[in-house]
């Protein structure tokens, strides 16, 4: 039987700027969402874009990759990057 992780989310303080404080506000203001959950939401996006830049893949996965990509018309980190998206998708969607 697995265990159950409890995902509790962190608060954290940032020190930013006034003219990017002003402009995260505008932009979460067009989204509908508040600064502080749009800042969250980039930073997620940052450190998932982070780890796939830096994905040590074995060779035959990398040429599998390679041949995958090259069928979609895609770079293999935009391919890479796709289907980590796709995963992270079907991972929420599991933990719902």
């Amino acid at each position: 039987m697995g265990t159950t992780e409890n995902k509790v989310s962190k608060r954290i303080s940032i020190t930013l700027s006034d003219e990017i404080l002003d402009d995260l506000e505008v932009w979460a203001q067009q989204r509908g969402q508040t600064v502080a959950g749009l800042a969250g939401y980039l930073v997620e996006r940052a450190v998932v874009e982070a780890q796939i830049s830096t994905i040590k893949l074995s060779e035959d996965t990398s040429d599998s990759l390679r041949a995958l990509a090259k069928q979609r018309g895609l770079t293999p980190a935009a391919l890479a990057q796709k289907l980590l998206v796709q995963a992270l998708a079907l991972a929420q969607e599991d933990d719902s």
